[in-house]
């Protein structure tokens, strides 16, 4: 038993020492694998490391030739020896990546909708497609603005701020202007769609949600875009598509000041100085962004200097003045006397009438500096007068610049009508049924006869008015207004009647005068005011005597 375990032992043994063999040669096996892969690895890795090195000596080479070519674009670029926008603004000013999205968004907007909207206008022709020339000129001046506000700092001051915008504010009036030069045109609903909604480029001087602004601006454009869309939907269609063209001009306006300037134009805090962009000519390449792309033309020269004032030869001739010497002349008491020049019996104008009557003063060592003749004035038949306008316009009424006209009557009016009466002298105007509301502004001795008003009757600038209420309106209110007669019926006995800074105004009240007449009480003019606990009590001042 003890020989059969023990060569079971030894057996064993030597099966343990053969695996152990062959286990040591199976890992000295894979560590000669592994370190063979780990000097091909270190060869890789540097090999890498010389391609890296061997490119950034390229990138380091080939960046200054770059710098170069880009230096000498921009020199041939300036004009008149002046650097460009980019060269002379600070290099934080603003980069591409900072210029390039909102302008980039900006020039998608003219090279989409606006494009196709001068498109469209030039195929109608006539003042649309002259009107739409300005729209275009809007749209580049805002662009130039925006470019502006990207590479200066926030004007200071109003004045800037207007100087900067009055390219745009030009191209606004003249696209204003198309519309009130042609009102007989059978296009008027086109030219309104435009000057109404086109305001809405106004957004960069909204402070907070200009999106809102413009979204406002574009309501007013789809009303008459509408009627221009219902006149023509039966007969041309490029109509139809030209309106709904400048509809998508605003909505896509609108969707780029929400997306970039949310909460208001924003200007760059590191940019230059807003004043050095007054004047300046941009040209902006709408094809692209950045500063590169653009060019300044050099500013304007300054204007000549002002005429010298006309004593300026009596000063350059005298030379400056020494205090020291004026002091000395001072001291010296009643000796500054002895120079002065005795005046004769005969000289003087008291004792000798005379010369009262000649009125001739001797020209002797003074220098008479004679003024050219007053201008005189302007002869009123030159004076500019516009025509009288009677016209609905959606649910308003706009009737001025009436003279001497006892007719003017409104019969066809409704609830939800408004009616705006301005410039109106020696005029009567009769308005018949119940309407929302009446202003009468800048009116002179005109009267108004009204039906009934549902809010209320408006009196604003005017002098010698008189208005009279036939049925019923709760709320009439006069303001800066010079004389002013009210007469009401009974049905508006219970009327609220607000007045500021006016005078002479009375409130004929019905059926309380002799034999049922009206009976006149005027409206309090001064007031006296008493401080009661604290507060401050003002009640009309009664004169007794």
């Amino acid at each position: 038993m003890t020989a059969k375990f023990v060569t079971f032992r030894h057996i064993d043994n030597h099966v343990i020492m053969d695996f152990a063999q062959s286990t040591n040669f199976f890992l000295v096996f894979i560590l000669d694998i592994i370190n063979i892969f780990m000097a091909e690895f270190q060869s890789l890795t540097t090999l890498i490391k010389r391609l890296e090195a061997a490119t950034s000596r390229l990138e380091d080479l080939a960046t200054p030739s770059v710098s170069n070519v880009v230096a000498n674009n921009l020199s041939r670029n300036s004009i008149g020896g002046q650097p460009t926008l980019a060269s002379s603004t600070s290099n934080n000013a603003g980069s591409k990546s900072e210029v390039s999205p909102a302008l980039d968004a900006y020039n998608g907007i003219t090279e989409g909708p606006l494009k196709k909207f001068l498109e469209l206008s030039k195929i109608i022709g006539g003042p649309i497609s002259e009107q739409s020339h300005s729209v275009e000129d809007i749209f580049i001046a805002q662009r130039d603005f925006i470019y502006i506000s990207i590479q200066s700092t926030k004007p200071k001051t109003t004045e800037t701020f207007v100087e900067l915008i009055r390219p745009t504010q030009r191209a606004l009036e003249k696209v204003c202007s198309y519309t009130e030069n042609n009102r007989p045109s059978p296009f008027f609903n086109h030219l309104s769609t435009v000057s109404e909604g086109i305001a809405a480029v106004g957004w960069v001087s909204v402070d907070q949600k200009p999106a809102g602004f413009v979204s406002d601006m574009k309501d007013s454009s789809q009303y008459y875009a509408n009627r221009v869309i219902k006149e023509f939907k039966e007969k041309e269609s490029s109509h139809v598509d030209w309106a709904n063209s400048f509809i998508l001009l605003l909505t896509e306006l609108q969707s780029y000041v929400k997306k970039y300037y949310i909460d208001g134009l924003i200007w760059n805090p590191k940019g230059a100085d807003p004043e050095t962009f007054i004047g300046r000519n941009l040209k902006l390449n709408s094809s692209s962004t950045g500063a590169s792309s653009s060019s300044l033309s050099p500013p304007p020269p300054p204007p000549p200097p002002p005429p010298p004032p006309v004593f300026v030869d009596d000063i350059s001739e005298k030379g400056p003045v020494d205090m020291s010497a004026v002091f000395a002349e001072l001291n010296r008491g009643e000796s500054i006397t002895a120079n002065l020049k005795k005046v004769d019996n005969d000289q003087m104008t008291h004792k000798n009438p005379n010369l009262r009557d000649s009125s001739v003063v001797s020209e002797v060592g003074v220098k008479v500096h004679k003024k050219g003749p007053a201008a005189p004035p302007k002869p009123a038949s030159l004076s500019l007068k516009k025509p009288p306008k009677k016209t609905l316009e959606g649910n308003k009424w706009i009737i001025e610049n009436f003279e001497n006209d006892s007719n003017i009557l409104i019969g066809d009016a409704a609830i939800n009508h408004l009616v705006y009466i301005y410039g109106c002298k020696n005029s009567t105007i009769q308005i018949t049924g119940k309407i929302n509301a009446v202003t009468i502004d800048s009116c002179q001795k005109t009267g108004l006869l009204l039906g009934s008003a549902v809010s209320a009757v408006e009196i604003v600038n005017c002098k010698s008015v008189q208005v009279q209420i036939q049925g019923k309106t709760p709320t009439i209110s006069v303001d800066k207004t010079d004389s002013g007669q009210l007469f009401l019926s009974n049905e508006c006995i219970d009327i609220e009647i607000v007045t500021s800074k006016s005078s002479s105004i009375n409130v004929n009240l019905p059926g309380i005068g002799e034999n049922g007449d009206y009976a006149e009480k005027p409206i309090p003019e001064q007031l006296k005011s008493t401080i009661v606990d604290g507060k401050l009590i003002s009640v009309p001042l009664e004169h007794s005597g």
